[in-house]
């Protein structure tokens, strides 16, 4: 009887975090619910982590899918990508094998979450600033010193207070979501669907480095798909549909490089793409033919090769007029005078 007492007078079991294991998943969701409200959110998402980490809770339930949307709510707030990216690949073990689309609902949630402070961020500086009549009325001491030392403007203070920590938070959510889909015929659809949304980012943003490191990631996503074949759930590049995602990513990413005027990074692209034709054996849908030589074009005529840029303005009126139906006789004449400039502007015995 007194082992018995003493039993049940020891206090729960502590992680290595501090955290309390709990023995049923909404024990510990409503625990992170009490520290957010008492202003503990740490405290709250640190919680949350434990029980999603926790391997005595490595089944799928509706339980830990609200769990996640929790978790994932209270990251985004405080900004915690690392112990976002963490949480996530640990409820991708729990769900890809029982419930894939909830693991899916989870990654989207997360995109809206971060996407949404990222634009509110910006809306909030903007309004900031038209709120200011006068930018010089009223200065404070602690401004007239700012003005002095600094010498950046209003705007460039409130964008790198208000604005750039959330755009920063942003594009580690791509990467971070990205990461977490790699290589993963389930979950191809949404990969896609991010890696678009990431270059469409760089191309509103002007994000050069970014868009580098991006073109990087990808690379070696496919690097690796192609070196470990035995891997499970891995996407079949031979699928039609899995070749299409696939090419329509690679098509987007040269449109973004050459709309940033990334010239090197094009060409690896256009290296990219080859790559993938020659090795699925599989011809290219007519408006990606006319899209690659489209940019063949600028790409060739930007390093100062014309013979190939005449060769990819001929390709380009070929594919045009054999495939696109909806091509104005207007349209033909217009291609048809590149292809003869372009091939007239050729040096000789270049």
């Amino acid at each position: 009887r007194c082992a018995l007492r003493c039993a049940r007078r020891r206090p729960p079991a502590m992680s290595r975090y501090g955290a309390q294991h709990f023995h049923k998943p909404e024990n510990a969701l409503k625990r992170a619910e009490e520290l957010i409200a008492v202003g503990q959110p740490s405290a709250g998402l640190q919680t949350l982590h434990d029980v999603i980490s926790s391997k005595r809770h490595r089944v799928w339930s509706k339980t830990m899918e609200r769990i996640m949307f929790k978790f994932v709510e209270i990251a985004v707030e405080l900004k915690k990508g690392r112990i976002a990216k963490d949480g996530l690949f640990q409820f991708r073990i729990i769900s890809q094998h029982v419930n894939v689309a909830s693991l899916e609902e989870v990654i989207r949630y997360f995109l809206k979450l971060a996407t949404d402070r990222a634009e509110a961020a910006q809306a909030k500086a903007a309004e900031m600033l038209s709120n200011v009549d006068d930018l010089e009325e009223d200065i404070t001491p602690e401004q007239i010193i700012l003005s002095y030392v600094s010498a950046d403007s209003d705007k460039d203070r409130i964008d790198r207070e208000e604005v750039t920590p959330w755009f920063r938070f942003l594009w580690e959510t791509y990467r971070t979501v990205l990461e977490v889909l790699k290589n993963n015929s389930k979950l191809e659809s949404l990969y896609a669907m991010t890696a678009q949304r990431a270059f469409a980012f760089c191309r509103q943003y002007s994000r050069i480095t970014e868009m580098r490191r991006l073109c990087d990631m990808l690379r070696n996503h496919l690097s690796n798909l192609n070196k470990w074949r035995d891997q499970r759930d891995r996407p079949e590049l031979s699928l039609p549909e899995t070749f299409s995602l696939y090419m329509e990513t690679r098509f987007e990413q040269l449109r973004t490089a050459v709309d940033l005027e990334m010239w090197q990074e094009a060409f690896r692209t256009i290296e990219d793409i080859h790559g993938l034709v020659v090795q699925v054996r599989r011809e290219p849908k007519p408006q990606h033919l006319a899209t690659y030589y489209s940019m063949l074009t600028k790409i060739f005529y930007k390093s100062g090769n014309e013979m190939y840029a005449a060769f990819a303005w001929n390709k380009l009126f070929t594919v045009s007029k054999n495939y696109n139906k909806n091509l104005t006789p207007g349209d033909l004449e217009a291609l048809a005078s590149a292809v003869v400039l372009s091939t007239v502007a050729v040096p000789p015995y270049s």
